[in-house]
């Protein structure tokens, strides 16, 4: 059970400059039912613990009323105050907050849990409903879970139309990570690391037929450290000349060719009848199962995993900005694969690199969609952090797919905090969330771009 509003309260107003004027009306009808209205600015300072500050201000207030328009959205403080105000409130375990939102912007979907008001359909409207809430008797409650999911739900589709507006213009471009081709047998990264790990304790040991147990694969990852880079490191170092043809070998053992999610992104980069193709795909995976499924199709494409390399306008690029390993031929002695640590730091001491600056050109003139990513990759995160900070609106303008995180294995019950956080990171990257239930959702999804 949620608390029972008293009939007068001390309100909190949480809203940006240019809310005034709907800020106005809302204290003139509140006061008028007797309540006491704040909405001064929390005065926080440079350097302040957002999180503190915000409870030490906000605590003592029997009600929170977050102002939501496409202004507030664009402002990085209002935005810091309503993140600090929710996650208060998740930690509280109690519901005091109203969001009101006065024109037809898209809410953060961790707002979508409150019992809202939407301004958006007559101001009259609205303040009788925030009247009502408020009112004697009136509990502040959640909302009911059927309601959440069927926002979610509309939230999604205009997202999906938004993507959809972009791949029909020329401008969509698909970001893939490992995710992809997991579902085509496609081993995951521990799996890859641990298999190289034993072909390299293989050759090193003078018994051939040394093989490691699944507790020796755990001694030897927790000897190497907790980063998967410092053992690619050494994976590298010690497997010599043999490395990249050891890491395809343990690619393509499984003999992987396709899965659904791959599939959708065939259909997808299909030149379209009634609009412009699919911009480019950018890959972080070193497999070509996207090209060959491509070649199967008959889709023009060219992979690229150098800046010598080039398409031609009737060919979809695919950028292999980690490196590219075909599942045949010959490997150049100067092919190069991000794998490890070294790697990586190159990444970072060279902003002018190819791979580089053909990420921050997609995120800075197209639309991006990525898929399969978990966004741990620390250079990706850098360059959406630059790209994010040269637009002045503070839009989002990409989007991630990204599973519901549950607080139980049976996927019954939402982790709102971690929902909250990692929405809260993407959005601070510059990208939307489209959460789906299950894994199996995200091609499903995919697919309506081209439906």
């Amino acid at each position: 059970m949620f608390p029972t509003i008293k009939k007068e309260m001390k309100i909190f107003i949480s809203s940006s400059r240019f809310d005034k004027k709907i800020v106005d009306l809302i204290v003139n009808a509140v006061v008028t039912d007797g309540h006491e209205v704040f909405h001064e600015n929390l005065n926080i300072k440079l350097g302040d613990n957002w999180f503190k500050r915000i409870n030490e201000s906000i605590r003592e207030y029997d009600a929170i009323i977050i102002i939501l328009s496409r202004d507030t959205m664009n402002s990085k403080f209002a935005l810091r105050e309503i993140e600090s105000i929710i996650m208060n409130d998740i930690s509280r375990k109690s519901t005091r907050i109203i969001p009101v939102i006065t024109d037809k912007m898209m809410p953060p979907s961790y707002l979508m849990n409150y019992q809202y008001v939407d301004m958006s359909r007559g101001l009259n409207y609205g303040i009788d409903k925030l009247r009502n809430i408020l009112s004697e008797g009136t509990e502040i409650s959640q909302r009911q879970d059927e309601n959440i999911l069927e926002d979610n739900k509309t939230r999604n589709e205009v997202f999906i139309q938004r993507l959809k507006s972009s791949l029909m213009a020329g401008d969509l471009t698909l970001v893939c990570g490992a995710g992809v081709s997991i579902g085509a047998k496609i081993p995951s990264w521990n799996a890859l690391l641990l298999d190289l790990l034993e072909t390299m304790i293989i050759r090193i040991s003078n018994d051939k037929s040394v093989s490691l147990k699944p507790d020796d694969k755990n001694n030897y990852r927790s000897i190497l450290g907790s980063s998967s880079l410092v053992m690619g490191k050494y994976l590298k170092s010690n497997l010599g000349k043999e490395f990249l043809p050891e890491l395809r070998d343990a690619l393509y053992r499984n003999n992987p060719q396709t899965c659904e999610l791959i599939n959708t992104i065939v259909e997808v980069s299909r030149p379209q009848r009634d609009g412009n193709p699919l911009n480019s795909i950018i890959t972080f995976n070193f497999d070509a199962l996207i090209e060959e499924n491509l070649e199967k199709h008959n889709i023009k494409y060219k992979a690229i995993d150098n800046e010598g390399n080039r398409s031609t306008p009737e060919e979809l690029p695919i950028y292999h900005v980690h490196g590219y390993l075909p599942r045949s031929g010959k490997i150049a002695s100067t092919k190069n694969i991000v794998f490890s640590e070294d790697s990586y730091h190159t990444q970072f001491i060279e902003p002018f690199s190819w791979s580089n600056l053909i990420q921050l050109n997609k995120l800075n003139q197209n639309t991006c969609l990525f898929i399969g990513l978990s966004l741990t990759d620390p250079n990706l995160r850098r360059l959406l952090d630059v790209a994010n900070r040269k637009d002045p609106n503070n839009n989002l303008n990409h989007f991630i797919i990204k599973k519901t995180p549950s607080l139980d294995s049976n996927n019954e019950k939402v982790d709102e905090l971690m929902m909250f956080l990692e929405e809260q990171d993407a959005n601070e990257l510059g990208l939307n969330v489209i959460w789906v239930n299950e894994f199996d959702e995200v091609s499903t999804l995919v697919k309506k771009l081209i439906e």
